[in-house]
């Protein structure tokens, strides 16, 4: 394949990313503010799907208790190459409130390998986007995380705040 090609297919992959969505609790709510319309999740182009086999990222949010974790991990395994997974919330990276619970999963990554954790309890709605725009990256690159990558807020939440200045 060609230079200018494989460029078009990484932009046009990028542009149109489609999320499956496994989210409970109050990171459900935050991921709902980041699809309405203040924030407006589809002008990134990313536009949510009912089934794991057209997804190109599976977000995580929220409790993932032990019962859960076999799910999360049949979605994982249906969805095509090459696929990215994007973890919301401290319950998804350590617990949370949850740390000391017998059938909370402590850290996701253990069930599926994660890309990009977007911390928060919840997160909010500008650090979910930027969670999305570092997916959206790794795209275009053409990489997948060695390591989870983690949404600075402090540095990166001023220019998303930016954006949505009137």
């Amino acid at each position: 394949m060609g230079k200018f090609a494989d460029f078009f297919k990484k932009w046009a992959r990028s542009s149109s990313i489609w999320p499956v969505r496994y989210c409970v609790a109050c990171c459900s709510t935050e991921m709902a503010a980041a699809m309405a319309s203040r924030f407006d999740m589809e002008r990134y182009g990313v536009m949510p799907v009912w089934g794991p086999r057209q997804a190109d990222f599976l977000m995580i949010g929220g409790i993932v208790t032990k019962k859960a974790a076999t799910r999360i991990k049949t979605i994982y395994e249906q969805m095509p190459e090459p696929k990215y997974v994007l973890a919301l919330g401290a319950c998804t990276s350590g617990g949370g409130p949850y740390y000391d619970s017998y059938n909370a999963v402590q850290d996701v990554s253990e069930i599926v390998p994660i890309d990009v954790y977007v911390p928060g309890c919840p997160p909010r709605p500008e650090a979910i986007l930027r969670g999305i725009e570092m997916i959206q990256e790794m795209i275009k690159k053409g990489i997948r995380a060695d390591a989870p990558l983690q949404v600075d807020e402090k540095t990166k939440l001023k220019e998303v705040l930016k954006s949505y200045e009137r």
